[in-house]
């Protein structure tokens, strides 16, 4: 079996960050499988970075160990997370809080291998911590030597907020992401049924397609998101600009 370790960062890909990630890995564990799940979370955001690990987890083997480099805390003490099939390194900072929802953390520990750090000037604890132990992480299989295992009640962990309902059949929800397209990606999960309607900034989008076919450029309409949730598209344009909505826009689902 390959093994595989995924990143996630906020890095972007203008500077030598990631790079030199990728190049600690191999120099441990030179058979590693490097996935790139993205580096363009939002600068320190872990919302962002929660919601696309999120999508992300449940396509890669069992087995998986995912480092992720968002790191707005320099205080939040480096982790390892142990799920029945994947393993999470990354600051205790509440990152894998949407996929340990789904995916239930069973074990906790605090990384306490700093034999196995680099030395580096600077601050870089990304590469010269996290990327270390998850590298020998991938090559142990186990955690057991990398770190002491704490109480599962000292995960930090965050809930977005919660759909409601405000009138019979009509859903309170927000904008969780606005892709690379300007599609508005709703925090409200498709459940089989259409939707009469979606409201947002006061423009009411009634249209429901499964598919994207026979519409003019700037068409608006609901559809479903790969990953489940509703989502507003604009066809061939972005629906964020043409109704000025951004993530944590509210938006009305009615049923």
């Amino acid at each position: 079996m390959e093994k595989v370790i995924a990143l996630l960062s906020d890095f972007g890909l203008k500077d030598h960050y990631v790079g030199t990630v990728h190049g600690v890995i191999r120099s441990i564990t030179p058979e590693a499988k490097i996935v790139d799940i993205t580096h363009s979370v939002r600068p320190f955001d872990l919302v962002d970075a929660a919601v696309k690990l999120k999508w992300s987890y449940r396509f890669f083997p069992t087995g998986t160990v995912f480092l992720c480099m968002v790191d707005p805390d320099p205080t939040a003490e480096p982790v390892i997370v142990s799920t029945e099939r994947f393993y999470v390194v990354c600051p205790n900072n509440g990152v894998g809080s949407l996929m340990f929802e789904e995916e239930p953390p069973e074990a906790l520990y605090r990384i306490t291998a700093d034999h196995y750090f680099i030395e580096g000037k600077g601050h870089f604890r990304t590469r010269n911590q996290l990327a270390p132990i998850a590298a020998e992480l991938l090559k142990l299989s186990s955690p057991l030597h990398l770190g002491e295992e704490i109480e599962l009640s000292r995960l930090k962990r965050f809930r977005l907020p919660p759909v409601k309902e405000v009138a019979p059949g009509v859903y309170e929800t927000i904008v969780l992401e606005v892709d690379q397209f300007g599609n508005l990606i709703l925090n409200f999960e498709f459940g089989g049924e259409a939707p009469k309607a979606v409201e947002v900034n006061g423009v009411r989008v009634e249209k429901f397609l499964p598919k994207f076919e026979k519409l003019q450029k700037g068409e608006l309409f609901v559809s479903v998101y790969p990953e489940g949730n509703l989502q507003v598209v604009a066809y061939m344009a972005s629906s964020a600009k043409l109704l000025k909505a951004t993530r944590g826009t509210k938006v009305k689902v009615f049923l």
